[in-house]
């Protein structure tokens, strides 16, 4: 847990106040459809403040852009038939991931995974896609502009996009990673559409979750996110219907959002991430079917990611690339020998 001052309570305060009117303005603008998207804006504003994406900083900010709008795009040509879906899904993902991911460890890809995921358990059609496309052109800009306010000074030099898509290591920590967030989340979603899950992205978020550089980190998190699933779930119904009057449930929320500030464990996030994801299905289940819904999602993806993120990877692409290499030797072998 972060260290409870006088000055985190002020600031902590400050910050939630910001979010929920950040994301109370833009969703009052652009429809209460698209308030997830901005949530992921204002989570990439947020986090470029203080990291950059590998990538050099005059081209940064129009990448930046690009990706948003590549998330809107890819989601509503993935409507059109599962299977293409599945095959835009695993692109895009990938893209989303690889080339903001310089220094996977820092996680730069945050913003266009969430987004990706949000907005595809929120889909888009006719007018709502045009108001979703502006919604990440306009965040997309605004995330940009952060970013290159900050970051134009930097001495750092980073490749070019051009360089970093030629010069693609398959065994570099960035490629493995990037591979198996696009073959475990667009697995999720195909399965959500599929048999028509209203809540997919718990699956998708629960592989994102689990999927980690080291698999060490995968098996903490396993078994973290499904007992504090349970516990989470059991809290809100503990809270919720029994110890709350329904009049209080907003004032309620609220205040778990900001104890949610201070804590810093995974483990205990899930908790209060659990509670708010409940409270927000029950807008569209009984609370009952929210709980068993949100238990079996969750438990459903964490065996996903955990199968995905035991893979190794690195051992087959390894090989490949030696394959690769082998290949190419013979090849260039004999063009020097038949001349």
């Amino acid at each position: 847990m972060q260290k409870i001052t006088v000055k985190s309570i002020f600031l902590n305060l400050l910050k939630l106040m910001f979010i929920m009117l950040f994301v109370g303005i833009f969703s009052q603008i652009f429809g209460s459809n698209n308030s997830l998207t901005w949530v992921c804006i204002l989570i990439g504003t947020m986090m470029y403040w203080y990291m950059d994406i590998g990538i050099d900083k005059r081209q940064a900010p129009f990448i930046i852009v690009l990706m948003f709008l590549l998330t809107g795009i890819s989601n509503r040509i993935a409507l059109i038939n599962p299977i293409l879906g599945f095959v835009i899904n695993f692109i895009t993902i990938f893209i989303i991931m690889y080339i903001p991911s310089a220094k996977p460890e820092y996680k730069a890809y945050i913003p266009f995974i969430l987004c990706y995921i949000f907005d595809q358990s929120n889909p888009a059609i006719g007018n709502d896609f045009a108001t979703r496309m502006a919604s990440l052109f306009i965040g997309g800009i605004m995330v940009a502009l952060i970013y290159y306010f900050r970051h134009r000074k930097s001495e750092v030099n980073h490749n070019t996009i051009q360089y970093t898509l030629k010069h693609i290591n398959i065994t570099s920590n960035r490629f493995i990673i990037a591979i198996k967030m696009a073959i475990g989340v667009s697995i999720a979603m195909l399965i959500g559409t599929l048999f028509g899950l209203k809540r997919t992205m718990w699956i998708s978020m629960s592989v994102m979750s689990l999927t980690q550089i080291d698999f060490e980190h995968t098996q903490k998190r396993f078994i973290s996110r499904i007992i504090s699933t349970v516990i989470g779930s059991f809290a809100f119904a503990l809270l919720f219907q029994v110890l709350i009057p329904a009049k209080y449930d907003v004032l309620v929320t609220i205040i778990l959002n900001y104890i949610y500030t201070f804590i810093k464990d995974y483990k205990y996030q899930v908790i209060f991430i659990t509670v708010n994801s409940i409270s927000s299905a029950s807008a569209l289940f009984d609370t009952s079917t929210a709980i068993e819904l949100r238990i079996m999602l969750i438990i459903f993806g964490c065996v996903l990611g955990y199968v995905i993120n035991r893979i190794n990877f690195r051992k087959y692409l390894v090989l490949l690339k030696r394959n690769l290499k082998s290949k190419e030797r013979l090849k260039i072998g004999k063009l020097n020998y038949s001349h």
